[in-house]
């Protein structure tokens, strides 16, 4: 994948997509396949906001039974099923543990029936996953004494058993984004990280004829021509939306803002869900109690989340501040006593703003909306060749992604149906076989150490054969980055040869994910630095540059809560 800005101003598409998050990139992937001329690009790098604040979490909706939303449910149940398909190297079972406090609707006896129909209701669960390692197994009720064992520290008063059940995971999820933006190139779509759409030239009959967009990098702008457009901005759409008329936008970007804590190894080895002493979930339709905190264990770390609380404001102006961090961090401990964690636990956070459930919530209880923003503009006296789609769940990407290109091929006169990519898996899952089998040849192969292999397995799926062979054909970099065992040097030329890698953040935590858990050391960010300043021809003082926006990026937003920052 190559950062071509000049097939973008030469070239006329079909489609031209404005945003690259995971939403942007998977549409992108579905147009191409359908065989229409598309390009996209993204103001940031790929998946750099509202993408990189995901829990990691590719879950089958045990939670919508309580909403009574089995549409919904069977929605997340078959897209969970297709991201197992798609991306086998990305994707993975995960046990989670509910408990379950006193009786009836909130005891064990609720939760059995619950369990019951998620297992009917998701019989088909593991159709087309071939690795039975890798299949969905049915929930269970444990006893007290059995989920006291499995989570220390627990509130006792009331425990009456607890839930065991099964949903999916992502080994990393910024690697699963870029992996919809490599297919999408594999397909030939034209796409670019830092180019900004700044503004767009319409025709007399009011459709769009071009974006005028900006290079980040260099400043210059161009025009890049579609005859059909897509707005996947997320908590930018409306001020994107504004820029057809030349102004800025007068409306309050409203949202939903949800953060995530990533702290120390807490001793469950399950994911786990315990109930917030201080929020409920008003919008249930069978109320159990209050809202849920969500722990996962994923890789050496925990991730705790998620909040929901207003945004009011331009999203540019949004971070994580250290009120954000201690206010979580506190409702968390008492949630679950047994976690313990203190401020210095808290290795790194991320977030991002969701479309709101109800705009006159309380700003203390609001909810994230269950439902995508899909704006056909042509049918509300807007252009007629512009969408615009702000998505909700990562989960049920692909499906959105499909509803989009089937809305360019049905206003390009092409076959709605096209080829899905529900028959497709994405870049690096061409992988035959158990997946743990082919983490055990890479180690055969290249003599990586088992901890190494599955590493590199797990991120960059067939992909890595090609790392392998940039390591043995320069040897500078073979080996492991210095203070940074089980990271390629490999890697950071890769990703800026091959995956459009243009600064040391993209680098390091949306190409290698060196520093997505924490602080990966100063040594490890300066080799990183190094290998990265001659890929991309940087000087001293702009490698300096380049480190001190990454060490910036370990530090809180300044405000209280609406102010900006990183992530």
């Amino acid at each position: 994948m190559k950062r071509d800005l000049r097939r973008l101003a030469d070239e006329s598409f079909d489609v031209l997509i404005v945003g690259g998050g995971v939403y942007g990139l998977a549409t992108a992937w579905a147009c191409a396949l359908r065989g229409l001329r598309t390009a996209l690009v993204e103001r940031g790098d790929f998946g750099a906001a509202t993408s990189a604040g995901s829990l990691k979490l590719v879950h089958g909706g045990l939670r919508y039974l309580q909403h009574l939303d089995m549409v919904r449910m069977r929605l997340s149940i078959r897209e969970r099923r297709h991201m197992f398909r798609i991306a086998p190297h990305l994707v993975h079972p995960l046990a989670f543990l509910v408990p379950c406090y006193g009786h009836a609707i909130r005891g064990p006896e609720a939760m059995r029936v619950a369990l019951a129909l998620n297992d009917l209701i998701s019989a088909d669960r593991n159709r087309g996953i071939g690795d039975p390692a890798r299949w969905i197994p049915r929930g269970r009720l444990l006893r007290p004494d059995e989920c006291r064992r499995r989570l220390p520290g627990l509130r006792d008063d009331g425990l009456t058993g607890a839930a065991l059940f099964w949903d999916g995971q992502m080994y990393d999820s910024e690697r699963l984004t870029l992996a919809f933006a490599l297919s999408a190139a594999r397909e030939g779509a034209a796409l670019a990280n830092y180019a900004e759409a700044v503004g767009f030239d319409r025709g007399p009959d009011g459709t769009i004829r071009a974006a005028r967009v900006r290079d980040v990098r260099s400043g210059a702008e161009f025009a890049a021509g579609a005859r059909l457009f897509i707005n996947m901005t997320g908590p930018w759409s409306d001020i994107t939306l504004a820029r057809l008329h030349g102004a800025k936008s007068r409306r309050e970007v409203r949202r939903s803002k949800g953060i995530q804590l990533i702290v120390r190894r807490l001793p469950c080895e399950t994911a786990f869900g315990v109930e917030s002493l201080r929020e409920r979930d008003k919008t249930a339709k069978i109320p159990r109690g209050r809202r849920s905190y969500f722990a996962t264990p994923w890789r050496n770390v925990t991730i705790i989340g998620t909040t929901d609380t207003l945004f009011v404001g331009n999203p540019d102006e949004y971070g994580v501040t250290e009120a954000d961090i201690q206010e979580f961090l506190a409702a968390f401990n008492e949630a679950y006593p047994g976690a313990g964690l203190t401020r210095a636990e808290v290795k790194f956070w991320c977030g991002g703003l969701r479309p709101l459930g109800d705009v006159d919530a309380d700003p203390d209880h609001v909810q994230a909306a269950k439902r995508p923003e899909v704006v056909d503009h042509g049918r509300v006296g807007g252009p007629a060749n512009l969408l615009t789609v702000v998505g909700v769940k990562y989960t049920v990407v692909r499906a959105l992604a499909e509803r989009a290109a089937r809305w360019a091929a049905v206003r390009l006169g092409r076959d709605p149906a096209g080829e899905p990519t529900s028959g497709r898996v994405l870049a690096g899952g061409e992988i035959s076989g158990p997946v743990d089998e082919f983490v055990r040849q890479l180690s055969s192969a290249h003599g990586w150490a088992p901890a190494l292999a599955e590493r590199i397995g797990r991120m960059y799926g067939t992909a890595a054969v090609a790392l392998a062979e940039l390591a043995r054909q320069e040897p500078a970099l073979s080996g492991e980055l210095p203070g940074a065992p089980g990271v390629l040097k490999a890697e950071i030329a890769y990703a800026c040869r091959e995956e459009a890698a243009q600064t040391l953040a993209d680098i390091v935590f949306r190409r290698t994910g060196l520093g997505s858990a924490g602080h990966p050391g100063a040594e490890a960010l300066r080799a990183c630095a190094y290998i990265a300043a001659a890929e991309l021809g940087w000087d001293e003082p702009r490698m300096k540059a380049e480190l001190d926006a990454v060490e910036q990026a370990y530090r809180p937003a300044a405000g209280s809560g609406s102010g900006g920052g990183h992530r």
